[in-house]
């Protein structure tokens, strides 16, 4: 998906649920952590957010994350270009949106990590589980204050996304691996039966 597009549609879908819940930039910068200006050039589509800023908008809106990125709710199939595509950690993260539907409470993304990737994911909020099953490489995970978790090649990890975690690829293939997200909050249930086209 072309990444002025996306950006675009991002801003759009930010003014769409700011204006929703009648809601200034400058209340929503307090309700989200992210700044009145950043937040502004966001809407007007002129800045390309990170997974991280979306995630802080999308927890301060109680909305998933793939609320910004949804662009046909009838869509079927969901072709490797058409799916939203973000980069990090110097592009040794990558992140494709596969999954995401107005009133369902799930969304799913294929993740590739690139050797030597260290990812930090910030927590998502209570109520968010997070499923994730390697098909690719080997995936070091550590999730709060416990120990460190190794997958391997069709293994799977489930947990509640309320801590921070780190993800890491400590070998030299590229590890992929699908996430499912599951939101069971009722509040954000609610913000999920808000999303419209």
């Amino acid at each position: 998906m072309d990444k002025n597009f996306l950006s675009v549609q991002i801003g759009q879908r930010l003014r769409f649920h700011r204006q929703q819940r009648q809601l200034s930039l400058e209340e929503l910068a307090d309700l989200t952590g992210v700044s009145k200006p950043m937040l502004g050039q966001i809407e007007r589509g002129t800045s390309n957010p990170t997974v991280a800023v979306l995630w802080k908008i999308a927890a301060g809106l109680q909305i998933p994350f793939a609320s910004f990125l949804i662009k046909d709710p009838s869509i079927k199939i969901l072709r490797k270009d058409e799916q939203p595509f973000f980069q990090e950690d110097n592009n040794l993260f990558e992140t494709y949106n596969t999954f995401a539907s107005p009133g369902i409470p799930v969304e799913i993304y294929r993740i590739r990590m690139l050797p030597g990737c260290k990812h930090i994911s910030a927590p998502t909020g209570i109520g968010v589980l997070k499923s994730i099953t390697v098909h690719s490489g080997h995936l070091s995970i550590e999730i709060g204050e416990e120990n460190g978790h190794t997958l391997e090649i069709g293994d799977s990890i489930s947990f509640d996304s309320d801590t921070n975690h780190v993800y890491r690829n400590h070998a030299d293939e590229v590890c992929e691996f699908t996430m499912s997200i599951y939101y069971s909050s009722p509040q954000i249930q609610t913000g999920l039966g808000n999303v419209k086209k």
